[in-house]
């Protein structure tokens, strides 16, 4: 209850010490200049953002020292250190609302939002978004590749305005952001369990997968069937039309290849032309299902790249090995399925090779 009394020095200061505690625990940048634009709060994720050193989070720093050591640093681009000074206090002077983009020397992105107070000066907050923007580029980049340029997908994500006039609003702007950062983490974590050029799986996700799915059927005494599909005549398209063309023709092969094979099999780009497709067995179908997915892929990738001069037709040859039959380890599955296609290559390429028929031989 208010008893009428002013608090003491003592609780003053406690308050600040707590209030401090709580804005360095923030993962944005916080900064408040008054009305003759020096600091009156920040927190360390504001320095640290920037890479301010400490003898500039002092209470009462002008905000022309951030700007001048920002200028001197080569923050703002080429172009006179004191020209770029007194434009950006010129700025900063007309008190106005503000929300852009930063790109640091570094590379990272910060989105930088300004709010007026109504006693004068700012308050401003600073959120990197380095791995969200460089996602969503990535995104947007496969979405109008592999869609053959149609309308792009707006990927873009407003930004929560932030809302700064009293302390006592932030918390709900935090959890906002909190949830952001909670989506690029997960991003960040798709990228790296899936091939940046075709969004297929990588090697490591597939080795992964393979591991799990391989002993769950153990358990069960399911049969699997490990596909190595190779591109035939590649090569040629890299040495005559150079690296993007490949990659054009390899976001091509990983979007035919989905489209051809069932929805419950697993398919990875696990290098270079190389893809793998893990398929399962059906009692019902036995061979013949894993055979015709063979032979839907096999027909879907003969493509024809007309860009080059002359065109070149391409093929793939694919090696198939089957679990337990063929081989009753995770290694050993490999190994046989990467033979079985190196044999597919050397008899003509454009076919399907059995590791059982090699066996036979």
């Amino acid at each position: 209850m208010f008893d009428g009394k002013q608090p003491s020095n003592a609780r003053i200061e406690d308050r600040e010490v707590a209030i401090q505690e709580g804005l360095d625990t923030l993962h944005i940048g916080l900064s408040i200049f008054d009305a003759q634009l020096r600091l009156v709060a920040f927190n360390d994720a504001f320095l640290t953002m920037f890479d301010f050193p400490r003898r500039l989070g002092q209470i009462g720093t002008p905000l022309e020292a951030f700007f001048r050591l920002n200028a001197e640093r080569g923050e703002y681009g080429d172009g006179d250190v004191e020209a770029q000074v007194a434009e950006r206090l010129a700025r900063a002077r007309k008190g106005e609302a503000h929300n852009f983009r930063r790109t640091r020397p570094d590379g990272t992105v910060l989105e930088v939002t300004g709010r007026p107070l109504a006693s004068g000066g700012f308050v401003s907050t600073y959120t990197d978004i380095t791995e969200i923007t460089r996602t969503r580029e990535a995104l947007e980049e496969k979405d109008r590749e592999m869609t053959r340029h149609l309308e792009d997908i707006d990927l873009e994500r407003a930004m929560v305005e932030q809302q700064a006039q009293q302390m006592v609003h932030m918390a709900e702007d935090l959890a906002l952001r909190n949830k952001e950062i909670e989506k690029s983490r997960q991003h960040s974590d798709f990228q790296a369990r899936h091939d940046e050029l075709t969004g297929l799986p990588n090697r490591r996700y597939f080795s992964d997968y393979l591991t799990q799915t391989l002993g769950v059927a153990q358990a069960a005494g399911a049969a699997k069937a490990l596909l190595f599909v190779d591109l035939d005549n590649f090569k040629p398209v890299n040495d005559i039309l150079g690296h993007t063309g490949g990659d054009a023709l390899l976001r091509k092969v990983a979007l035919r290849l989905t489209s051809s094979v069932r929805e419950s099999d697993f398919v990875a780009r696990i290098g270079g032309d190389e893809f793998a497709v893990l398929a399962a067995m059906k009692p019902e179908n036995g061979l013949d299902g894993v055979r015709l997915v063979a032979e839907r892929i096999l027909e879907s990738l003969k493509l024809t790249v007309e860009e080059a001069d002359p065109p070149i037709t391409i093929g793939a040859s694919i090696g198939i090995a089957l679990y337990p039959s063929d081989a009753g380890s995770r290694e050993e599955l490999l190994s046989k399925a990467d033979t079985a296609m190196y044999e597919a290559k050397s008899q003509g390429r454009n076919r399907i090779v059995f590791a059982d028929d090699l066996a036979k031989d």
